[in-house]
């Protein structure tokens, strides 16, 4: 059940052959000084008859600009694409920013294949392997088109193959650059299988449709080992907390759990918890009609753990994480859960559920316990668990709560690497006063407007005493409302780096 659009990556070296004779729909050049230096271009200029440099000298005038040149004669590619080049220090995110305006063109133009030349400037302290990766994930996860529920307005992905070019790359250099091409490419899926299981309506997207999609991970990829359970098994289990929320649907909660073991046997596994609300109408604690729709993508954090468990097996990475996908839908009914109701979770504790659309939490909290069955390394949950974080952090970073420092360090510095960024909120013994309630062990919300990220971590934190724990919460950038609403597979980037690069010691 894997979820690439592009065929293939390609790298090539074009040292020796030049870049004239590449047949290619979209060739895309990212001039700076050194491409200007660089023998394949100097080539390139001269058989346009310098129509290239002067086009660069007259349109791009600032970094990330481009132009689209069409059917240059001598030159084989049937469009050119320019694109200015960004400096050492710019951000890593206007690097992303360029060549996902790379992807979208080539789809707007009808290009079957890009071939991009991205040089060899990369912002300060990354290098040229670090660029080659990036090029490849930001290409394939961003010629994704959604068009599963379109009958007569679908529009698929048009490029189906990239290469990326290179120029005087052999040996162990050549082989690095391999590398990067294919993790790029498989972390570039991750974020697709993320992004479509989002993107999916809610009503194409249950519980158990869920199941289903990863029972059919293992037809691509058999290392990985499934395991699901039903509302009856997360009973006998204790759950109460979990099956709390999906009371008042028709449609029943499932648990998957999914184990990759790729490395060492002795080696204890790294768990992955991700939320899977599948649609939340905030229950009897009712949403506001307005932008409601959005609520599909409260299944972000399960569709993460669905994505780099992907992005693992395809890589056949040498590591051992285990994933667990808690995927519920929280609705209203005359069997809804109601404010005021104490359930007991698996941990024992009980707790007094004081707001039902506070719901992500409650699935969390048998999952975390759940967990730790597996003696973990390290857990980390992922959840679009408050609409503080937007507020706090707005769209662009991910907010980190964490029981262990140099766990939240390597979250971080990997959402650093990948682009996909993180930063970390306190969690001090303060903030637990907010779990304290008359007729409970816990409550789930406390604290009024205040904190409510950290609060919302500060009740998780209560399940997770006996492991070295991050809570990610996502609400901010799994999705965006502006300017369309979509998915963004995040952060499974970050995950992927944080996991692939070995941080985690």
């Amino acid at each position: 059940m894997a979820y690439k659009v592009l065929n293939n990556i390609l790298l090539k070296d074009v040292s020796a052959s030049g870049l004239a004779s590449l047949k290619t729909d979209l060739l895309v050049l990212v001039i700076n000084k050194e491409t200007k230096t660089n023998a394949s271009f100097k080539d390139l200029n001269k058989i346009s008859k310098n129509y290239i440099s002067k086009t660069i000298s007259s349109h791009l005038k600032e970094s990330g600009s481009s132009v689209l040149l069409p059917n240059i004669d001598g030159i084989h590619a049937k469009n050119l694409l320019l694109v200015k080049g960004l400096d050492k220090k710019d951000p890593i995110h206007k690097w992303l920013s360029m060549y996902q305006s790379v992807a979208h063109k080539g789809n707007h133009i009808g290009s079957k294949d890009i071939s991009v030349m991205p040089g060899s400037v990369t912002p300060n302290g990354k290098d040229e392997f670090w660029l080659i990766e990036m090029v490849s994930k930001t290409i394939e996860s961003n010629v994704y088109i959604f068009s599963e529920t379109k009958n007569k307005t679908i529009k698929k992905p048009s490029v189906k193959k990239l290469t990326v070019l290179t120029s005087g790359l052999s040996g162990s250099n050549l082989n690095k650059a391999k590398k990067a091409v294919k993790k790029g490419y498989a972390v570039g899926e991750g974020v697709n299988t993320a992004k479509y299981l989002g993107d999916l309506p809610a009503n194409h997207c249950t519980p158990r449709i869920i199941e289903r999609k990863v029972k059919a991970m293992t037809k691509d990829f058999p290392k990985l080992k499934v395991k699901s359970f039903n509302e009856k098994e997360m009973q006998k289990m204790g759950m109460g907390s979990f099956l709390s929320v999906s009371r008042g649907s028709e449609e029943p909660a499932r648990m998957m759990v999914i184990e990759y073991k790729g490395g060492k046997a002795s080696e204890k596994p790294i768990a992955l918890v991700g939320k899977g609300v599948t649609f939340d109408t905030g229950g009897v604690s009712i949403k506001p009609s307005p932008a409601m729709d959005e609520m599909k993508w409260d299944m972000c954090g399960a569709a993460t753990v669905f994505g780099v468990m992907s992005t693992l097996a395809r890589l056949n990475a040498d590591v051992n994480v285990v994933g667990v996908m808690g995927c519920a839908e929280n609705m209203c009914s005359s069997k809804a859960t109601k404010p005021g109701d104490v359930v007991t979770s698996m941990s024992g504790q009980t707790i007094e559920i004081l707001n039902t659309d506070a719901e992500g939490r409650l699935i969390l909290a048998d999952c975390l316990t759940y967990v730790e069955k597996y003696k973990p390394s390290y857990v980390i949950d992922m959840a679009t668990l408050t609409g503080a974080v937007v507020i706090a952090l707005g769209r662009h970073a991910s907010g980190v709560m964490a029981n262990d420092q140099y766990l939240a360090d390597k979250i971080i510095e990997s959402g650093e690497e990948s682009g996909d960024r993180a930063w970390q909120l306190p969690l001090w013994d303060e903030h637990q006063s907010c779990t304290k309630t008359k007729y409970a062990d816990l409550a789930n919300i406390g604290g009024g407007r205040e904190a409510g990220t950290i609060h919302a971590a500060a009740f998780l934190s209560k399940f997770t005493k006996n492991y070295k724990w991050a809570h990610i919460d996502i609400a901010a950038t799994a999705s965006y409302s502006t300017p369309v609403k979509a998915g963004t597979g995040r952060p499974v980037p970050l995950i992927s780096e944080l996991i692939l690069s070995k941080k985690l010691k």
